[in-house]
């Protein structure tokens, strides 16, 4: 296990570095239990993407009398206490894709935060925000397995309320990420550990803090060199 956070996927020890995790967050998430409400409830601006800069991340305002100001952002980014990688399971697609594809599932629209495209579908190395980094709303990206004890549905509940979810296009377990891929998610979880104060030990993996089978972002996941470039 890194010290850094994140840790390699081991098919072996899901349980046991489930628990760590969770031991993490069940002190992390002391006192917040109020901050933000469990509705996958989608904005008015679902379906509405907002391509962003690796190393800005706008926090989009929606009223249209709302000024976005230091103090506002600042408000707005201190819910977020950790950050989630995945990969989209496939090797071409959208955010629209995606969207889809949640919808499919039950959910209400896109799941994660972020995507970053490998140029099959969306453009390579472009980082794309979605309506619930926008509306700064709870993510749905984090799964639990079939039949979720109540410690697993606790962290997989946590997770999504207060993780930002990054999802890399592509499958993880057949080939890497391109680099162009690598390099915008290097800058984007810098600006978000810089944006959010989030420490390198709440970086995760999904595979980390899932113990639904095969989930990414896979083998070939370029783990040291991530991990290498987190801040402290």
């Amino acid at each position: 296990m890194s010290s850094s956070g994140i840790r390699q996927s081991s098919p072996g020890r899901q349980t046991s570095r489930t628990k760590v995790v969770w031991a993490v967050f069940a002190t992390l998430m002391t006192g917040m239990s109020g901050l933000l409400l469990l509705s996958d409830t989608p904005p008015a601006t679902h379906g509405t993407y907002v391509a962003a800069t690796p190393s800005i991340m706008p926090l989009v305002m929606t009223s249209e009398n709302s000024e976005s100001t230091a103090d506002d952002q600042s408000e707005h980014f201190g819910r977020w206490t950790s950050i989630v990688i995945h990969h989209s399971g496939r090797m071409t697609g959208t955010v629209r894709d995606l969207d889809s594809r949640a919808l499919d599932a039950g959910l209400n629209g896109l799941g994660y935060h972020f995507v970053i495209g490998n140029g099959s579908g969306l453009s390579d190395g472009v980082v794309e925000a979605g309506y619930r980094w926008n509306e700064q709303a709870p993510g749905a990206h984090v799964a639990v397995s079939s039949s979720p004890s109540s410690e697993e549905r606790a962290l997989a509940d946590e997770l999504n309320r207060y993780s930002i979810g990054i999802c890399l296009v592509g499958n993880g377990d057949r080939q890497p990420f391109t680099e162009a891929q690598v390099r915008s998610l290097i800058d984007l979880i810098d600006s978000l550990q810089k944006q959010c104060d989030i420490p390198a030990v709440n970086v995760f993996l999904h595979s980390d803090v899932s113990q639904v089978e095969n989930c990414g972002p896979g083998r070939f996941f370029p783990t040291e060199r991530i991990e290498a470039r987190l801040a402290p």
